[in-house]
This record gives C-alpha cells, sequence and structure tokens, in this order.
C-alpha cells in the first residue's frame, strides 16, 4: 500500500490520536520531571489533580460542545471530521458534540497537568526556568496547556479538510481557530469553576 493511501486512511482518525498522544505524553512525562521521580507516588498525585480537573470543567465541556453546535450547522467550522459537502445532521451534531466535549478534556488534561509546572518553578525545585506573563492571573504554564492542544486542534482539523485554504474558505477557517480558542480557555475555565463551585 503506498504512502497516500496510509495518509488518507489516517487523516479522518489524525486529530483524535494526535490528541491522545499530546495528553498521554504529558502525563507520563512531565509528573516524573516536576517531582524528580517516577513512582507510584508520583502518578496517583497526577491521577488526583485528573480527577479534580476534568469534574470541574465538565459543564465548560457541555456548554461548549452543545452551544456551538451551529458552527457545522453554518458550515463554519467542527470538532468532528470534517467530511466535503456533507449535509448537517442530528448524527453530524452529536459527533461534533461529542468530540467537542472530548478535546475540551483533553486540554484540561494537559493544562492540569502541566501546573505542576507552575508549583515547581515558583517553589524553587524545578531547573526550569520561571516564565511568566504580566497581568495574566492564571498559572502561565496551565494556559500554554490549553493552547497546545487547541494549536495541534487547529492546525491538523485544518489538514483533515484535505484541501487547500483557499478551497476551505475563510469562514471554516476563522470558526475553526474560534472552536480552538474555546479550547485553550478550558483549563483556565476548570481553574475558575473549581474556585468558584468546589467541583
Amino acid at each position: 500500500m503506498s504512502i497516500q493511501r496510509y495518509v488518507g486512511r489516517f487523516r479522518p482518525y489524525s486529530l483524535p490520536v494526535c490528541l491522545f498522544a499530546l495528553v498521554a505524553g504529558t502525563v507520563t512525562l512531565v509528573p516524573p520531571l516536576v517531582l524528580g521521580e517516577a513512582t507510584a507516588r508520583t502518578y496517583a498525585l497526577t491521577v488526583a489533580v485528573l480527577i479534580v480537573a476534568v469534574s470541574s470543567v465538565l459543564p465548560y465541556a457541555v456548554a461548549v460542545a452543545v452551544l456551538t453546535v451551529p458552527f457545522p450547522y453554518a458550515g463554519l467550522g467542527t470538532y468532528a471530521a470534517p467530511a466535503a459537502g456533507e449535509p448537517f445532521s442530528p448524527t453530524a451534531a452529536l459527533r461534533h458534540a461529542v468530540a467537542g466535549v472530548s478535546y475540551v478534556v483533553a486540554a484540561t488534561a494537559v493544562g492540569a497537568v502541566a501546573v505542576g509546572i507552575d508549583f515547581a518553578v515558583s517553589s524553587g525545585s524545578n531547573p526550569l526556568q520561571a516564565v511568566r506573563f504580566p497581568g495574566l492571573g492564571v498559572p502561565p504554564f496551565l494556559t500554554l496547556g490549553g493552547a497546545a492542544v487547541a494549536a495541534v486542534y487547529v492546525v491538523v482539523q485544518l489538514w483533515r479538510y484535505d484541501s487547500p485554504l483557499a478551497e476551505i474558505g475563510l469562514d471554516a477557517v476563522l470558526g475553526t481557530v474560534v472552536l480552538g480558542v474555546l479550547l485553550a480557555a478550558s483549563p483556565v475555565a476548570a481553574l475558575w469553576l473549581f474556585g468558584a463551585y468546589g467541583f
């Protein structure tokens, strides 16, 4: 089988695979880097953080998934695999919503694990140099974690169209970027919801 056929078969599943790899890599590699050891205690703490983060962000995830259904309806982008010429249907809306919830959770997971770097840097226990965003008001690595997932989403999602940007259309490109921004905000939303309501 040619490389082009492999790429063609991989394209519809590329975004979930890439985001799973990003989340798995972050969860596996970052905690030992921060705590200095890859032990059961390290990963137990990581799981505890992930449970709190995911449970906190669920209301935001559902809101994003439901309130952005008009995007695929209007042809402005989708969280699901784009299909050229596919008419909007309840199935397409459901696929968009399920993918949206999944990607918000993924962005929150990466941000939640990355926030450990913020704590380590602030306490001086990590060799990484502190990164400060004046006036941001939230831990910078928390924000960068969500931004990383958003960037992967936008780049890979546009690639999944299998068409030049000019053919995809400016509306769909901008809509995809807006959907990515909502993913980038996920870790911050989780932090705010946890602080406000204690989910």
